[in-house]
């Protein structure tokens, strides 16, 4: 007979060490993996929401240019000036501008005198050479809203306010 090379009481101290340590790698690669796709996930999210952010940026900040180009380039003179900002609703509408095809752009104007009153274009007399002191310059407040993105989720605004005077 063959002499016995293992004894018996080798096979009872052998305690099944492989199978919880495959487990245990298993778990451990499984967090690691569903951790990567979240951080892979959010980074995606935060570049698109920050390239949005400059979108929207860049459209209020055309949509002030736009409103000071109608303030002030088509104007003759103060009277003139204070009439075309009273009057000022401006909706640009982005669709065929490379990089700026979800923006808009909401443009107001606000105009008060010297003595913080209201322009009143209509009142001639605010306009003459003898004018009160109050009412000889007039102070513009434009406000740009530039706002993009294509639904809720991504979505973004910015407020720009340029200030601007005009004497007599």
């Amino acid at each position: 007979m063959c002499p016995n090379q293992f004894p018996d009481s080798s096979y009872r101290d052998q305690r099944g060490f492989l199978l919880p340590l495959a487990l245990f790698i298993l778990v451990v690669m499984g967090v690691l993996a569903l951790t990567i796709s979240r951080t892979a996930t959010q980074t995606n999210t935060s570049t698109i929401q920050e390239f949005i952010n400059i979108q929207s940026f860049y459209a209020a900040e055309s949509g002030a240019q736009r409103g000071m180009q109608a303030l002030f380039l088509t104007t003759a003179n103060r009277q003139a000036t204070d009439q075309a900002c009273v009057n000022m609703a401006i909706n640009q509408n982005f669709a065929n501008i490379d990089g700026l095809q979800a923006c808009t752009a909401t443009v107001i104007c606000t105009c008060i005198y010297q003595n913080n009153s209201a322009c009143a274009p209509a009142v001639g007399t605010n306009y003459l050479q003898t004018s009160a002191v109050g009412v000889t310059r007039s102070f513009y407040t434009i406000r740009s809203v530039g706002t993009c993105g294509p639904g809720d989720h991504y979505r973004a605004v910015r407020t720009i306010e340029v200030g601007a005077f005009r004497e007599q």
